[in-house]
């Protein structure tokens, strides 16, 4: 039964990132838009504004980090999430990475413009053995330690050593891959 569960997810979360690579240059400058007035409006506590861009579905795991001036200033998401509507998760996870991640102070709307919004689609986690046997241009990675989880996407990780010292730190019990796929988000001038 795993085994069906984990091939269907794979099956979903291909059609996911098919249809989100497969998006038109029109379509992605709507959801640019849409992202950074989006983040505006959160961080200035407003309401977002209401859109008629069709999102592709996403049934893949779905994480939002944002970039600020070459550095990562939050990421937020999940494998599984409490919603199909694709619009809603982006923008729980986008209001997550601008104000909840722990690691980061929230951001304030100054320097917005230089930002960038990385979403990333990721696969079903598999378990690795050699950390240094992970590609990490095209997969993240997840670590068990007790009953905490570290989850590590693409955009976040820059040098396998430092992420191996970091699995060192948290006393990772277990270090898995997942398959990603990245689009980054400038704003448009």
């Amino acid at each position: 039964m795993k085994f069906i569960c984990v091939y269907l997810f794979l099956f979903l979360s291909n059609n996911t990132i098919l249809s989100w690579e497969n998006i038109e240059s029109d379509q992605k400058n709507q959801i640019s838009n849409w992202l950074f007035s989006s983040s505006r409006n959160i961080l200035d506590g407003k309401s977002v504004q209401k859109t008629d861009i069709i999102f592709p579905q996403i049934k893949s795991g779905l994480f939002v980090t944002l970039i600020l001036n070459s550095k990562v200033r939050g990421c937020y998401g999940a494998f599984y999430h409490d919603s199909t509507d694709s619009k809603f998760l982006i923008e729980k996870y986008l209001r997550g990475a601008l104000r909840s991640d722990p690691r980061y102070r929230p951001l304030s709307s100054e320097g917005i413009e230089n930002m960038q919004i990385v979403l990333t689609f990721a696969a079903e986690p598999e378990i690795v053995e050699d950390i240094y046997s992970i590609d990490t241009e095209q997969y993240g990675i997840m670590a068990e330690s007790g009953s905490s989880v570290f989850i590590l996407v693409p955009a976040e990780l820059k040098m396998r050593d430092q992420v191996a010292q970091f699995m060192t730190k948290i006393k990772a019990e277990r270090i898995y891959k997942f398959k990603s796929y990245t689009i980054t988000f400038t704003q448009i001038p």
